[in-house]
């Protein structure tokens, strides 16, 4: 198995590019819509997206929680030999994740509009927001489904087939918006439907692998083990952590932009988090390329080619990092220009403002979700979780009300580069007292004893 036998930089190489590039993919997709949205209906349309996403941070992140988790413990029984356990969890799995987005979608239908008026939408902005919502939520169980599907073409040493899904589903994104907004001048309900329509080709591509010749995983029957998918599920948590508190984040960084500079400084945060997501995409990727390599290599414990995927991984997200920080420097005015219309001054004045002041959060972050990443692939919940928590949700809501009474204005846009200064002194604390070397010892302990 290469993942656990073949020289570790190649094969860091072979996942960590697909991985990226896929993540590159789809953060560039949801750039685009911003684009569209913010030359063809303006700051307006903006701030109604941005105020739904962390909405869709939900559903993605329970996708992620049981994606990630069953996947990475597929990964350790494939590296122990038990093909078919590792079957079951995949096929227990894609059900799960079917199940749960059916019935959260007809709750959301029932409190939606009661939900986005309690954070402050009102007017124009709460009809946007929920169309745009409503329009989308038909689509979320193939969003969810496909998630799950690609880890598990991961696992299965298809990284690349991975990558393909998601780089055809960036690029129908980017096509639809161009019909659906610039074409056709459907606005807000263009976005939803390019969106959605462009989730599709994540099953249309995955799904058929696991009916072929070349997997390994494959769907199969079996009774019970639902114990284990919540176990597993519990796993992954730090993933839903992260995407769920990131929601509930941006909900509060929505309302206070909006109690303080209006409608434009929503859309100046959607800006803001454009650039933010695509920082977190790139080293998501990274993270993400570590879990089929670190789970089985755990399952084979192989401590010394773990610490060789981390090392390659850390340096990739210092380059990462170093490079925006470079670009936000060079190129301040253009960030704002891609997305918003010449006659939005007050907003780009925000957007100038804030890019100014965040740059060094992707110094930081980078580092946090490698570390978090690992410890999900040796199966340590807790101490990912907490990183998760730490830097999605506790510290960011801490910030944003307590630095502006002494920072005014200006501690609104530090309290996200605090938190992940701070989110990753945890990180770095938590994997100096759980490293490789360290796991893997008390491992081969508990096993004599």
């Amino acid at each position: 198995m290469k993942t656990i036998t073949k020289n570790t930089r190649t094969v860091y190489i072979q996942y960590a590019i697909p991985s990226v590039l896929g993540m590159l993919a789809v953060s560039s997709a949801a750039v685009i819509d911003g684009f569209f949205v913010g030359h063809y209906v303006g700051a307006s349309g903006l701030a109604a997206i941005n105020l739904a996403m962390p909405i869709f941070s939900l559903f993605f992140g329970l996708a992620l929680m049981l994606g990630v988790g069953s996947s990475v413990v597929s990964g350790k029984l494939i590296g122990e030999g038990n093909i078919a356990l590792a079957n079951v969890m995949f096929s227990k799995t894609v059900i799960a994740v079917g199940l749960i987005s059916l019935a959260l979608i007809a709750m959301l239908y029932l409190i939606l509009e009661p939900f986005l008026k309690a954070f402050g939408a009102a007017g124009d902005l709460l009809t946007d927001t929920s169309t745009y919502v409503t329009l989308f939520l038909p689509f979320i169980p193939f969003l969810m489904v496909g998630i799950v599907l690609d880890y598990f073409v991961k696992i299965d040493n298809r990284p690349n087939l991975a990558f393909s899904a998601l780089l055809l589903s960036a690029l129908i994104n980017i096509f639809l918006d161009w019909l659906f907004i610039a074409y056709f001048k459907h606005g807000i309900s263009g976005a939803a439907l390019a969106t959605g329509i462009s989730q599709l080709a994540l099953i249309f591509i995955l799904l058929p692998h696991f009916f072929s010749k070349k997997a390994a995983i494959k769907f199969t029957r079996s009774t019970g083990q639902w114990l284990a998918i919540i176990k597993a599920g519990s796993n992954g948590a730090s993933e839903f952590i992260n995407e769920a508190s990131v929601g509930i984040t941006a909900l509060i960084f929505n309302y206070v932009m909006l109690k303080t500079f209006g409608v434009d400084g929503v859309a100046a945060y959607a800006v803001i988090s454009y650039l933010i997501w695509f920082s977190i995409m790139i080293n998501f990727g990274i993270s993400d390329s570590l879990q089929p390599l670190i789970s089985k290599n755990y399952g084979a414990k192989r401590p010394d080619r773990i610490v060789k995927f981390l090392t390659y991984a850390f340096m990739s997200v210092l380059v990462s990092g170093v490079s925006i920080v470079a670009l936000i420097f060079v190129l301040p005015n253009t960030l704002a220009e891609i997305f918003l219309q010449s006659n939005d001054v007050d907003a780009i004045n925000i957007v100038l403002t804030f890019s100014t002041l965040i740059w060094p959060l992707f110094l930081f972050n980078g580092v946090s979700l490698v570390i978090s990443a690992y410890f999900t692939a040796i199966h340590k919940p807790l101490p990912s979780g907490s990183i998760a928590l730490c830097r999605s949700l506790i510290l960011p809501v801490i910030l944003v009300y307590l630095l502006p009474k002494y920072f005014g204005y200006t501690g609104i846009y530090l309290a996200i580069p605090v938190a992940e200064f701070l989110s990753m002194v945890l990180a770095i604390v938590l994997f100096t007292k759980l490293a490789p070397n360290k796991v893997m010892n008390g491992i081969e302990y508990s096993i004599n004893k």
